[in-house]
């Protein structure tokens, strides 16, 4: 009787993944599990501001306190030093989250911005899909998912007895960007 190699499981186990995802693995990835806001906006933010050549930034509620205006500062440094800053917020999301010259700052740096899914008359109900994609990927190196927003609120209020927001985030790092 002949014994499977060491490698065995492992390749099973490879080909399962790639039959179930339904393309091949790639290896020399790392990802990085991430708690809550204290974890992901300090990471976010130093990804930005190290930011060389593009910024990809999607989220649903960007909203304009102290939390928004430290995002808009960094992505603003960063698309009038050269980089590539691209910004998507979802209409519905940051609707009445910021004014209109917040908006126009980050425009006036640099950054492209685009608003998902605006009304339009000719599609009325079209306003109901929303964009609630949190992501953010730099130079096609590292990137971010969670499902926190750009405000205050996803911090919590500890004097108020308010906790932080709950919410897992990941970074990853590598050839799959």
């Amino acid at each position: 009787m002949t014994r499977p190699s060491p490698t065995h499981g492992t390749d099973l186990v490879q080909r399962a993944f790639e039959r179930a995802s339904g393309a091949p693995l790639v290896p020399g990835n790392a990802v990085r599990v991430l708690k809550d806001a204290a974890e992901n906006f300090p990471a976010w933010l130093e990804a930005i501001r190290s930011a060389r050549r593009t910024v990809l930034f999607e989220n649903y509620i960007i909203e304009e306190d102290e939390v928004g205006l430290e995002f808009a500062s960094a992505l603003s440094e960063r698309a009038k030093a050269g980089v590539r800053v691209f910004l998507i917020r979802d209409w519905v999301g940051s609707r009445a989250t910021a004014s209109v010259y917040y908006w126009r700052a980050l425009e006036d740096a640099g950054v492209q911005l685009r608003v998902f899914n605006p009304p339009n008359l000719t599609r009325p109900f079209g306003w109901v899909s929303r964009d609630h994609r949190k992501l953010i990927a730099v130079d096609g190196e590292v990137a971010f998912i969670s499902g926190l927003c750009i405000s205050r609120r996803w911090l919590g209020d500890p004097e108020r007895g308010i906790s932080p927001w709950r919410d897992t985030g990941v970074e990853v790092r590598g050839p799959a960007l």
